[in-house]
């Protein structure tokens, strides 16, 4: 009985830390984006501040599962990264794919806010 209760006081400590590391990278994907923000509210074309700030954010926030398991969720841009030095070009792709899939939902939100945009009557 006492090793049970090891074992799930281990699962519970490997819960906590997961979920603290998943709030500082939110905090600190927060702050990049922040900074980002920043950086670009320069440029004088609005579609195109636009599209750097949506790329951003879906490189910065889309995650994706890491590893074979279905249980803990990373970064898709991190699980790229790795797929592609520790598992090669063929496997490294479920990271891509939904890392492309996401920047296509996003330029799609973009063209449609585009479209929706009130011009001004000459």
């Amino acid at each position: 009985m006492g090793d049970q209760a090891v074992r799930k006081t281990e699962q519970m400590i490997e819960h906590w830390d997961y979920l603290i590391a998943w709030m500082v990278y939110l905090l600190a994907g927060a702050g990049c984006c922040l900074v980002w923000w920043r950086l670009t509210r320069g440029l004088t074309s609005k579609s195109l501040r636009d599209l750097l700030r949506g790329v951003a954010v879906v490189l910065i926030f889309t995650p994706w599962f890491a590893g074979d398991s279905d249980e803990f969720l990373a970064p898709a841009i991190v699980v790229l990264l790795f797929d592609l030095l520790l598992a090669g070009v063929k496997n490294g792709l479920q990271g891509g794919l939904i890392l492309l899939s996401m920047l296509f939902v996003m330029v799609l939100f973009l063209t449609v806010k585009l479209l929706l945009r009130k011009r001004p009557v000459d």
